[in-house]
């Protein structure tokens, strides 16, 4: 009589236990899927802390890291920038940036922020082209050739344009429309003559078997002696099946390249370059190392331990060594050539997502170079 009892409290306390340890194992098992070094952090960027073995919220843009969290997710301790610096993201650096200061052949279009940095353009009537490092401001051609006219006028992004007059090019098209008629009538007629040639083909070969039938019909005897020694001695046929098998494959295409990235219209290319180098620091540690190597960095430059200011550290001392050379496309390409192309994706999108650089051949030009002052 008091079985039936013992069992269903027995059930209930397995229920209870598989309740209670089951919800900590599913919490424990979500906290481990993430990626202690994601920036996103599961929709908020933090930072890993390797000495506390924790990850910290990160500073706003305007504000530097003063103190790291004491708890896990926890928010860390910020100081705003100070005069003649700036933050344009949210960072865990120990200070900000100094401000960009213009030189005298530009003029400053927008001061220095604490959450963006001096915005500079060439005076009117000169111009830099966004494409190449900025180094001194260049003058505008002031009117087109003999024979040409202002496509576009000069800015302090581009030199004046100049081209053909919009009526001169109407008269190529009365040359090359003739052309191309021409061209399609003859390859009808080819392709006309080749069918017509084909079936006369086709039916004289089968009046001529016609009339052997008829003139070879007498010996019979001889014909399927003569046909069964033919069989022997030549091979059998490939099956269809076989053909298939035996022809080559086509070799699946390769993926598009990369669009170049260019910096946004008014960044500075060396700043927009640099604030990408954190963006980069989100790949896994893994890579930390063999990504340094391949950029030919020295064993001491690498870093030492998992904090993102050491990848930092070892991107800036790329960026003094290569000078004018550098460029966030090298390194995009440098993870490609690693077989991390879905890694390099995923940055490339970030970096356009935080409006650093866009791809080439959109609709306001900017540039990629970046050259150490």
């Amino acid at each position: 009589m008091f079985c039936p009892p013992r069992r269903l409290c027995l059930f209930l306390l397995l229920l209870l236990a598989r309740a209670a340890f089951g919800t900590d194992a599913a919490a424990l098992s979500r906290r481990d899927d993430l990626d202690p070094l994601d920036p996103s952090g599961g929709g908020t960027e933090l930072y890993y802390v390797p000495e506390k073995g924790l990850r910290c919220q990160q500073c706003p843009a305007g504000t530097h890291l003063a103190k790291s969290c004491e708890e896990e997710n926890g928010s860390s301790t910020c100081l705003p920038c100070k005069a003649e610096e700036f933050m344009d993201y949210p960072n865990a650096f120990h200070s900000c940036h100094e401000c960009l200061k213009c030189r005298e052949d530009q003029v400053e279009l927008s001061p220095c922020q604490a959450t963006r940095n001096t915005e500079c353009a060439c005076k009117e009537g000169t111009f830099c082209d966004p494409k190449l490092p900025c180094e001194m401001c260049h003058k505008c051609q002031t009117r087109c050739p003999e024979g040409q006219v202002v496509l576009s006028p000069c800015t302090p992004y581009s030199d004046l344009q100049c081209g053909p007059a919009q009526g001169t090019g109407f008269n190529y098209l009365w040359i090359i429309i003739p052309v191309v008629i021409l061209f399609l009538f003859v390859l009808v007629l080819l392709i006309w003559k080749r069918r017509n040639l084909t079936s006369y083909s086709l039916k004289d070969a089968s009046n001529l078997m016609q009339k052997l039938s008829w003139c070879g019909r007498g010996n019979v005897g001889t014909q399927d002696n003569n046909l069964n020694e033919q069989r022997a001695r030549d091979p059998p046929l490939p099956r269809a099946e076989e053909s298939e098998e035996m022809l080559p494959i086509a070799p699946s295409p390769r993926p598009r390249p990369r669009r170049d990235l260019v910096p946004q219209t008014g960044k500075e290319p060396i700043q927009a370059l640099r604030s990408t180098f954190y963006i980069f620091a989100g790949m896994k540690f893994i890579y930390w190392k063999k990504f340094g190597r391949s950029l030919n960095m020295l064993e001491n430059d690498l870093p030492f331990d998992r904090s993102q200011d050491a990848f930092y550290e070892m991107l800036n001392k790329w960026l003094e060594r290569e000078g004018s050379k550098a460029s966030v496309n090298v390194l995009l390409e440098t993870l490609d050539q690693l077989d991390l192309r879905g890694v390099a994706d995923d940055i490339s999108s970030e970096i356009i997502r935080k409006g650093l650089f866009k791809s080439e051949g959109a609709e306001e030009q900017g540039g990629s170079c970046a050259s150490v002052p």
